[in-house]
């Protein structure tokens, strides 16, 4: 197959994937109302707890329960990528978000705890 064909099938099909709706990210998910909070995991440094508000099936509040706070750098941490990632989750409604870069261990734990409690809040 020559070079110039495989290109043209390849970006063929890139546009028809880019062009195609996708199942999950065309339907907001809907969530029962209530207050559901995360089991805690473990952050290296400390225990990551958050719970989520769901209100008329959004996710209206996050907030975190636990987080590193017995060193002054984890509570540095922790104060400048926690509220980032608080408000990511209500902004795209869903646990599926970037970690802070610099707080690699707590955006972990703060993910993995809120999609737990998104799965509770889903059932």
């Amino acid at each position: 197959m020559s070079r110039f064909r495989s290109r043209l099938l390849l970006g063929t099909a890139l546009v028809a994937c880019l062009a195609a709706p996708l199942p999950a990210l065309a339907q907001a998910a809907h969530y029962r109302d209530g207050t559901y909070p995360g089991p805690t995991y473990s952050a290296y440094y400390g225990p990551v707890q958050a719970q989520v508000r769901i209100n008329g099936g959004k996710i209206v509040e996050v907030q975190v329960l636990k987080y590193p706070a017995d060193r002054s750098t984890s509570r540095y941490i922790a104060s400048r990528a926690l509220p980032y990632m608080e408000r990511e989750v209500i902004r795209a409604q869903s646990g599926h978000i970037y970690g802070v870069s610099g707080a690699t261990l707590d955006s972990r734990a703060f993910i993995a705890s809120i999609d737990a409690a998104l799965r509770q809040a889903s059932q």
